[in-house]
């Protein structure tokens, strides 16, 4: 598996709007992109080669999994970016770490996501952007 390089990594808030303020005015980091769902909205801060994406999941129950009762925030997932998603694929697969599903469609890329009971604890996104 070859990875290109680290896209993005995720953080789980309870306020998107706090957050926007500390990282935008406070840290200085561009804001690049905004997603509206109907469960979560996140905001893409550009930060050199890689972004931090802030999100803020709006549905209650999945946001007690998320983000935990009483958190302020986490950071939920790390995003790699690969020239391969399938040679990804057959890499986890012979490390014996599991997926959530099978590859998620979006316009821009087709992702996965790791099973953290089974990547060392930790929830990894792997992604193959589309050529432009």
């Amino acid at each position: 598996m070859k990875i290109k390089r680290i896209d993005h990594v995720g953080v789980i808030v309870a306020s998107l709007e706090r957050a926007q303020s500390l990282i935008g005015d406070g840290f200085g980091l561009e804001a690049i992109r905004q997603v509206k769902r109907e469960e979560l909205m996140a905001t893409f801060f550009q930060c050199g080669g890689a972004d931090v994406e802030m999100i803020e999941v709006t549905d209650s129950e999945m946001r007690e999994q998320r983000l935990g009762l009483g958190r302020e925030a986490r950071v939920e997932h790390i995003a790699f970016e690969v020239e391969s998603l399938d040679e990804a694929l057959v890499a986890l697969a012979d490390l014996g770490i599991e997926t959530t599903g099978p590859p998620q469609q979006s316009p821009a890329f087709t992702s996965v996501w790791t099973k953290p009971e089974t990547s060392g604890g930790v929830v990894y996104q792997f992604l193959e952007r589309r050529s432009s």
